[in-house]
């Protein structure tokens, strides 16, 4: 990729800056200001043609209801897609918010590096993120927690560095308390976005412990009065727990409850780790993680890193050999995510050394990344690869990419079976991540309900005794309508079936959703949340 060469000679040479130079490849301001623009617009495209995926649907369907905190998560984004929610609910609108912090997060990367390691390391660590399909993608456009979570922890990195790395006598009073405060106001917005910042919170802990001269800073006040803005801010959190038993706190811990030791889950979980950063990203930055280890604290910047780092790697890698976490394998991403300026100091090294090796890494990266981006992401858009002769049926039927599958179908099926004319009718998901679907395709006209086993968020939003002897009409694919007449037909009247939906991408037809009318919902349906919830005394 030319655009990777130039980096390389630049880096190498270590252009310099002029009054241009915010335009100019061969210097660090330029080659960071293009990485943005350029990214920025890929991304775009991407959050255009793509479609929601599970979680994605979940969470706009959640974010229609304002709340002061959530069952899952805490509600920085769902804020966030609630006020846009309440402008439009076109993706690419709603997914504008996560591009942008992404451009933001990108910026904050390069300074990170560049302040720790100098100005190429942090062009090379910002580089080295948008080559990662994890954070380009998904953290870099998806309607999802991690753009904020990613946004404010690299503030508090910045922050803390400025802070805790030169030697305490050498900064100012007024410095230190101002990166300490900054530190602690960005640590509360990252709790506010996910309980991941915690942990990064905790590596911090670490390396002021391990590090000498910096645990002089455990008896200043400025980090413990950060600690209480932090918390400050995630309050809310708390609040709503408070009021709702803690159900968040019991749900997120239970996750990691599991049985015996189980080595094919933990291998499946890294390999997992591997395959969403990309190998080509994974394994050096494997081998940067490990050298900072070795080295210890002994070699302070680094140091500040790898112990900002190593409590989510380590933890949930753990985690996934007893507990059967599927494939959340992004759960490290914030660990990995503080391991990029080790990786850029060491891109920019081996370019000053001349390393050939290196360039030829960096180009391929470049061109896997982008080819992988186009060829999952076109036939995610599109579904080509399903007219491939070679594809046995077994690979159609597990199609992961089916999960970013819009159901527009289900919209145009509305309209012309006149549900919206309907007075007092809603519809019923017999899933979370169903419901969250029907309702990206349905929820801006008439409400939708989850009524399951797991309704997590979902329960907490519409309140299904208002629909008490309504009409409902209920949408599923057939594995979540198992035990219908048992767990849906005695809450109505009656219930009939009506003609199928078939979604269709790229002119085929791709799943099926099977709908029935339902008549005189009989409320309440037993639904495990929310707690205090009427029908909870029945159970």
């Amino acid at each position: 990729m030319r655009m990777t060469d130039a980096l390389s000679a630049a880096s190498a040479r270590r252009g310099s800056s002029g009054s241009a130079g915010w335009l100019r490849l061969d210097t660090p301001q330029g080659a960071i200001f293009w990485l943005i623009l350029l990214g920025g617009l890929l991304r775009l495209a991407l959050a255009w043609a793509l479609g929601y995926g599970n979680g994605e649907s979940y969470y706009v369907a959640t974010a229609r209801f304002w709340a002061l905190s959530y069952f899952d998560q805490p509600p920085l984004f769902l804020w966030i897609t609630h006020a846009m929610i309440g402008l439009g609910d076109a993706e690419l609108w709603l997914r504008l918010p996560y591009v942008l912090m992404f451009g933001v997060s990108t910026w904050l990367m390069y300074r990170l590096g560049a302040y720790l390691f100098g100005a190429w390391a942090g062009v090379w660590a910002a580089l080295l993120l948008n080559l990662s399909a994890v954070f380009f993608l998904s953290v870099g456009s998806w309607v999802q927690p991690d753009g904020p979570l990613f946004l404010f922890l690299l503030a508090a990195a910045y922050c803390t560095a400025r802070v805790v790395v030169p030697e305490p006598e050498t900064l100012s009073r007024g410095a230190a308390w101002g990166w300490w405060l900054a530190a602690g106001a960005c640590f509360g917005l990252a709790l506010l976005s996910k309980y991941h910042a915690s942990l990064m919170m905790a590596g911090l802990l670490l390396f002021l412990l391990t590090t000498r001269g910096r645990r002089r800073w455990l008896l200043h006040p400025a980090p413990w009065i950060a600690v209480v803005i932090a918390f400050a801010i995630f309050s809310p959190v708390l609040i709503w727990n408070d009021d709702n038993q803690w159900v968040s706190f019991l749900f997120q811990g239970g996750r990691s409850s599991g049985g015996r030791f189980r080595p094919d889950w933990l291998a499946q979980n890294i390999g997992g780790q591997a395959i969403w950063l990309l190998p080509w990203v994974w394994l050096p930055m494997i081998w940067v993680f490990v050298a900072g280890l070795i080295r210890g604290p002994k070699d302070l910047r680094g140091w500040f890193l790898v112990s900002l780092a190593i409590i989510p790697i380590v933890l949930f890698t753990a985690v996934a050999s007893w507990a059967k976490i599927g494939a959340h394998f992004h759960w490290q991403a914030p660990g990995y995510l503080l391991l990029f300026p080790l990786l850029g100091a060491a891109t920019a090294r081996w370019l000053e050394n001349g390393s050939r090796a290196a360039r030829i890494w960096l180009k391929a990266s470049g061109v896997a990344t982008v080819v992988v981006l186009v060829v999952l992401g076109s036939h995610a858009a599109t579904g080509w690869m399903r007219a491939l002769p070679y594809l046995d049926r077994a690979h159609l039927e597990h199609d992961p990419t089916l999960e970013g599958l819009d159901w527009t179908d289900l919209r145009a099926a509305a309209r012309e079976r006149g549900w919206y004319d309907q007075p007092g009718l809603f519809v019923v998901g017999t899933q979370w991540h169903q419901t969250g679907k029907i309702d990206v395709q349905l929820g801006d006209r008439l409400p939708v309900l989850c009524l399951c086993r797991d309704p997590r968020n979902l329960a907490f939003g519409w309140n299904q005794m208002d629909f008490a002897g309504h009409d409902a009409v209920i949408i599923g694919q057939e594995e979540f309508l198992k035990d219908f007449d048992e767990r849906w037909r005695p809450y109505f009247a009656s219930v009939e079936p009506q003609p199928d939906i078939i979604v269709h991408r790229g002119g085929r037809a791709e799943l099926t959703l099977h709908v029935y009318t339902a008549r005189g919902f009989k409320a309440p349906w037993p639904l495990p949340l929310p707690p205090g919830a009427p029908w909870m005394a029945t159970k």
